[in-house]
């Protein structure tokens, strides 16, 4: 349920986007989700539906990215993305979390109902 404040954050920070740059429509909004997020896409899916309505963004389809965390080796320090073991691919020693990594959630992009209009055209 901690997704609802999450969401209405992100419509807060599409309307202002697509209030700074005169949007009248937001089409589609790419998210990138890190593994260790705890943001489930299904929670922010349904909430966006619910809560977007009269907003810049109601309508809008939403991609989601998600990415894994990373690891950093004790040993050798070589960085690598998380799989299922803790172990370095490059020497064996065990690895450490990357502080912060895998804890993200964030806008990567978003398309305007016109861009979106636009590629049409030359269909």
């Amino acid at each position: 349920m901690h997704e609802l404040p999450v969401v209405e954050d992100l419509i807060k920070q599409l309307d202002e986007e697509s209030a700074e740059r005169d949007i009248r429509r937001i089409s589609s909004v790419e998210l990138v989700i890190g593994e260790l997020s705890s943001v489930v896409d299904e929670a922010v899916q349904m909430y966006f539906d619910l809560l977007s309505e009269g907003h810049s963004c109601e309508g809008a389809r939403l991609k989601f990215r998600f990415v894994p965390s990373r690891l950093k080796c004790t040993s050798c320090g070589e960085e690598f993305e998380h799989e299922k073991a803790f172990a370095c691919p490059r020497c064996g020693a065990p690895a450490k979390l990357i502080k912060g990594s895998g804890r993200e959630f964030y806008i990567k992009s978003f398309h305007t109902e016109e861009e979106a209009h636009e590629q049409g055209k030359g269909d």
